[in-house]
């Protein structure tokens, strides 16, 4: 999980930032079978390229998962761990991602992930836990509840990626995220608009190595006060691999900024 989606958020966008950027560098989704993509934490350019040319793989999981494609790798002990730097010059830190659970529900699978986020000049954190769903139509979505809090309650929409399929298509997926939440002590329900779209591939270099990508862009359009806020979060995924590159950027009153960044520093199997 992003944590800069925390720092640079009013607390209504910061909900639907919180599920967009849990996808976005989750690293891991339809379950795959891929022989090849993994690199371990000695990944050489090489091995990188390596990863990136591997093959998707098609049909289904035992479990009856689509694995059209082999873009997220979901196996138990996947661990991925990335360089993150955040705009508020707190420096670079690093983000360790690792896949604790697959459990087959009705609809597919339902994957655990610890996600462990340090960065230098902020408080520690101690690793969270979140779940993520991987339907039987390859699509992947984010149990909003899981965002309930004090301050944001989720009433309703959804942040899913797009089965492969409609991610090669460029046909977005659109929805709109209702709100409540407790400002100054009065009660107030804001609307997030989501798109979720393919958009195209390009090739990446990361210190894991270089890779050939899809990339995939999350939108959110809020309106707080008069004041239109757009939060995007582009990701570079390699198949076989996962997210190998995040880049979270936000617009407000005409100013535009690069929230984030993660770069994968490597990826080990489980």
């Amino acid at each position: 999980m992003n944590r800069s989606s925390f720092m640079s958020c009013r607390p209504a966008v910061l909900a639907a930032a919180i599920a967009a950027a849990a996808l976005a560098v989750a690293g891991c989704g339809p379950h795959s079978s891929a022989s090849s993509g993994a690199t371990s934490s000695s990944s050489s350019a090489a091995s990188g390229k390596a990863a990136a040319s591997a093959s998707p793989t098609s049909g289904t999981t035992s479990s009856g998962v689509a694995s059209a494609s082999a873009i997220f790798p979901a196996t138990v002990g996947n661990t991925w761990v990335y360089d993150e730097t955040l705009a508020t010059g707190s420096g670079t830190g690093t983000s360790t991602n690792r896949i604790t659970a697959v459990t087959p529900i009705s609809d597919g699978e339902q994957v655990t992930m610890s996600i462990d986020s340090q960065l230098p000049d902020l408080p520690a954190s101690k690793p969270v836990t979140v779940d993520l769903i991987f339907h039987s139509d390859g699509s992947i979505s984010y149990p909003l509840a899981q965002l309930g809090s004090t301050q944001v309650t989720i009433k309703s929409g959804s942040i899913i990626w797009p089965s492969a399929a409609q991610l090669a298509s460029g046909q977005p997926y659109t929805d709109t995220l209702v709100m409540s939440m407790t400002l100054a002590g009065h009660p107030t329900t804001v609307t997030a608009n989501v798109v979720v779209k393919g958009a195209g591939s390009a090739t990446v270099t990361v210190p894991a190595g270089t890779y050939q990508t899809t990339v995939i862009n999350e939108t959110m359009t809020e309106h707080f006060d008069g004041v239109a806020v757009d939060m995007e979060i582009q990701n570079w995924d390699a198949s076989g691999v996962g997210p190998v590159k995040t880049a979270v950027v936000s617009t407000a009153e005409g100013k535009t900024t690069t929230v984030s960044t993660e770069e994968l520093k490597s990826f080990t199997k489980g």
